[in-house]
């Protein structure tokens, strides 16, 4: 689908960037580094578009109300220079048209590979992470719209392999240790089969914690996940009192999200 990168409102909220899918497909986790300081070879996104079913088509035939929700929570993002989660979340709290439909997700676990019988040594059976991650996010919509597939984890498990063996090179051994792999925002919109906004934020990172007791050394590696998300509705009470012209104006702006 051809993205909506020349479109004024799109441009203030994501500049450049892509749908998050193909972000996370073309990354090269090869590039991640634990021994640089501060490196950033990682996969951050503060904020990436996530349009389902949502086309130049399909947007004719939304709902007006979805349509006012659209323009005008693309229109306070605009105004906004920082797109951190925290940000992104307070200005969509904060906006009139909009409206929390649930009380938020926040789920976070640990994948430890020595007690799930697990080594990261670059060839692993990623479908074992697969399962661990897929149960994180519990979230069919994101896991599909994001293409964190076991693919892209097998890349990712392999990299892991390397950075704990970057670890263990280069760190004390009596430490812990944890290096960011994926730290994404997303701003999945509303569509025919889901008629709201989804914002959701997904980090991974690797890790290596060696604890050393009088009687023996325990060594322990894997990754951790952490999942937020909130939903958002249109808020009738305010949409269906703004002036004929405010409402026909905000639906033509949303209308030609997807104008060349």
């Amino acid at each position: 689908m051809a993205l909506p990168s020349s479109a004024p409102l799109y441009k203030d909220v994501f500049g450049k960037t892509g749908e998050i899918g193909d972000l996370v497909q073309n990354f090269d986790f090869s590039k991640i580094n634990p021994t640089e300081t501060n490196s950033n070879g990682f996969l951050p996104i503060d904020l990436a578009p996530s349009f389902g079913k949502l086309n130049k088509e399909s947007l004719q035939v939304l709902d007006d109300h979805l349509k006012i929700m659209i323009a005008g929570n693309l229109k306070f993002l605009g105004r906004v220079p920082e797109k951190s989660w925290n940000a992104v979340l307070g200005n969509m709290m904060q906006n009139d048209l909009l409206e929390p439909r649930d009380g938020g997700v926040f789920r976070a676990d640990k994948f430890k590979g020595s007690i799930n019988g697990f080594k990261f040594d670059g060839s692993p059976d990623a479908s074992i992470v697969q399962a661990w991650f897929n149960n994180l996010i519990s979230d069919d919509d994101v896991l599909k719209s994001t293409k964190i597939d076991v693919e892209v984890l097998a890349r990712i498990v392999a990299q892991i392999g390397a950075i704990l063996e970057n670890f263990e090179t280069f760190f004390a051994k009596d430490e812990y240790h944890e290096q960011a792999l994926i730290d994404i925002g997303v701003l999945r919109f509303p569509d025919v089969d889901q008629p709201y906004f989804k914002v959701y934020r997904i980090k991974l990172a690797a890790w290596s914690d060696s604890s050393r007791n009088l009687i023996h050394q325990e060594d322990t590696n894997g990754i951790t996940g952490e999942f937020n998300s909130r939903v958002f509705q249109p808020r009738a009470s305010i949409i269906e009192h703004l002036t004929s012209a405010t409402f026909q104006k905000a639906a033509a702006t949303a209308d030609a999200l997807f104008d060349d």
